[in-house]
């Protein structure tokens, strides 16, 4: 009933205008990479929270390392899209020729960093938050030294994330179908809104019961961990 109630008040929220929401980040992610927040260097990772069309506590997480978000932001007017259907993706920032697949992946990563925190809580580990957020990074604004020096680089464990991803999506999809994709809502800063310069975030709201959602988490997560091992004993 909760999942209901919150779907459907965004979508009142959103039936006011046809492409619109006002979206607000109300608090930082709690894991830090390459010192705390404000550093130079530092990135912040994991869920933002934020309100959106006026419902507080919403969880989202930036899939843009480019763009750049104060916490807190202050209303901010956003195009928001679906994932899957006859028009999906209809205002999304990255386009091009893999953007259904780049989405749909990024959502599964998006899944399981949601199932990894509801899995371990207050002991989950801020490395592997930190491989998801990076992971879902790296899909959108990959590294390349020669086109693209200021793209993320990632490391084995993140890489596996991916890899773990894209089988789930050519073995799971039809679980993927009923308990991920509807449920995410992607947010684009909207061109002519003022806030264009903002980031592009994800929401997943968790299906209800959430059916295979925790195995989606962990077995990415035992994915990286198998990865990161079969590298150590490589190299001893």
């Amino acid at each position: 009933m909760k999942l209901r109630l919150v779907l459907f008040a965004l979508g009142v929220a959103m039936a006011g205008h046809a492409s619109t929401i006002i979206l607000a980040a109300t608090g930082a992610p709690t894991t830090d990479e390459n010192g705390n927040y404000g550093s130079t260097n530092a990135t912040h990772n994991g869920f933002i929270t934020a309100t959106i069309g006026g419902i507080a506590n919403q969880m989202i997480v930036c899939d843009d390392f480019t763009h750049t978000t104060s916490v807190p932001s202050g209303n901010m007017v956003y195009d928001f899209s679906t994932l899957g259907g006859p028009n999906q993706l209809q205002n999304v920032r990255f386009t091009g020729a893999n953007e259904v697949t780049n989405y749909d992946e990024a959502a599964v990563l998006l899944a399981g960093l949601y199932a990894y925190g509801a899995t371990y809580g207050s002991n989950a580990s801020g490395d592997t938050i930190t491989d998801f957020q990076y992971a879902i990074w790296n899909i959108f604004d990959p590294y390349n030294p020669s086109t693209n020096p200021g793209g993320v680089k990632v490391n084995s464990n993140q890489s596996a994330l991916q890899s773990g991803a894209l089988y789930m999506m050519s073995t799971q999809a039809a679980m993927l179908s009923a308990d991920v994709y509807p449920f995410i809502k992607i947010y684009t800063p909207d061109p002519e809104g003022g806030s264009a310069s903002n980031q592009e975030f994800m929401q997943y709201i968790v299906p209800e019961p959430p059916t295979a959602l925790f195995l989606l988490g962990t077995g990415l997560v035992a994915g990286a961990v198998l990865t990161r091992r079969q590298l150590r004993k490589e190299r001893d």
